[in-house]
């Protein structure tokens, strides 16, 4: 006789942590090859390699003005960055001269 302390010997329920072979989770369709039509359909260009073209253009404009928006947002940031610690290098110099702590 097992014990009961075995997780492979609870009730089994398709919600089950200890089910080994749970079956909850969804199939997951394999990849399968597909036609030139059917993609071609699947992208709405019908065969027709210019607009194909065009629309990989346009997404390619996109990529280039996102990356160039975050590369200004960072330099920005760093910027902002450098600010920061020279003002607590000055606030820190400010206050190694007072004795803050020892009324004068």
């Amino acid at each position: 006789m097992a014990s009961t302390d075995d997780p492979k010997n609870e009730p089994s329920s398709p919600w089950s942590i200890f089910n080994w072979n749970n079956k909850a989770e969804p199939e997951v369709e394999q990849p399968r090859m597909r036609s030139t039509q059917e993609i071609l359909t699947k992208y709405k260009f019908n065969g027709d390699a210019a607009a194909a073209a065009a629309h990989a253009k346009d997404k390619l404009m996109e990529r280039q003005e996102k990356l160039a928006k975050m590369v200004e947002e960072s330099a920005e940031f760093e910027s902002e960055a450098k600010n920061f610690a020279t003002l607590g290098q000055q606030i820190r110099k400010s206050l190694e001269t007072k004795r803050w702590w020892w009324p004068s």
